[in-house]
């Protein structure tokens, strides 16, 4: 199993208030949740009008099926951040492993009965 995180910091220059700091985030998110079927989530500087930050995850058998996916995913959020005028000033990202967990005998996560 493999997890792709990434996490996208924005300077939102022209932002004066927290409704137009939602009227940028709340859709971002949206399209990623439906275009890309991915967790996103503002993940920091939720007191700050003109910085927000965007987490995305996504979990897949292996790295190859979610390395197109994150870089389509980039793209996106890159287009998206020029449409509004805003800056994306960072991007983080990593693919986390933890080995075949449907295996008989995985170490992973603590082991429980059958429901």
């Amino acid at each position: 199993m493999v997890v792709a995180l990434a996490v996208f910091d924005f300077h939102l220059p022209s932002c004066r208030g927290l409704k137009e700091k939602r009227a940028f985030l709340r859709p971002l998110k949206s399209r990623l949740r439906g275009g890309f079927e991915i967790s996103a989530s503002e993940v920091a500087h939720h007191d700050l009008l003109q910085r927000a930050a965007v987490g995305v995850a996504a979990v897949g058998p292996d790295r190859s099926g979610l390395e197109p996916l994150l870089s389509r995913v980039v793209e996106f959020v890159e287009g998206w951040a020029e449409e509004s005028g805003v800056e994306l000033t960072a991007l983080r990202s990593e693919f986390l492993e933890y080995g075949d967990v449907g295996a008989a005998g995985a170490s992973f996560g603590a082991t429980q009965e059958a429901l």
